[in-house]
């Protein structure tokens, strides 16, 4: 038997997506129409309004979704994220640092610069004995 929160979580996914169903019902519009109008995925349609947590892609792509969804549909699209975030199962955002990213971004460009400046020095010596053997060769005839 399954734990009661996994039930309620369920019940809450199926619940939102009756909702959105009926709210797209009342518009007049079938789930082809809104999946041509939106352009997602009709299988990423299906899984919301179907509550079928485990075919959602990650957190950004779902909301990203409902979104361009609610704008089709015509419900408020602030309204229809936070329905969907207060989900006891919705996917959670990774945290984000600005801070971080640049860190690494910054990392990744002294390396690569390094990177650029070795090579560089390699060619160029390459060259400088090049030139050195032309000129010994050109002295010894």
């Amino acid at each position: 038997m399954e734990a009661p929160s996994r039930q309620a979580a369920e019940h809450a996914r199926l619940a939102f997506g009756q909702y959105l169903v009926a709210m797209r019902e009342r518009r007049g519009l079938t789930r082809a129409q809104v999946v041509a109008s939106t352009r997602l995925p009709s299988l990423l349609v299906g899984a919301i309004e179907d509550g079928e947590a485990e075919k959602w892609p990650e957190r950004v792509f779902v909301v990203n979704a409902l979104k361009v969804y609610a704008g089709v549909v015509g419900l408020p699209v602030d309204e229809t994220v936070e329905r969907f975030e207060a989900l006891p199962d919705a996917p959670v955002g990774e945290p984000f640092d600005p801070h971080a990213l640049e860190a690494r971004r910054r990392a990744r460009a002294v390396t690569g610069l390094w990177g650029a400046a070795a090579a560089l020095s390699v060619v160029a010596l390459w060259g400088w004995l090049a030139f050195v053997r032309g000129v010994a060769m050109a002295v010894a005839r």
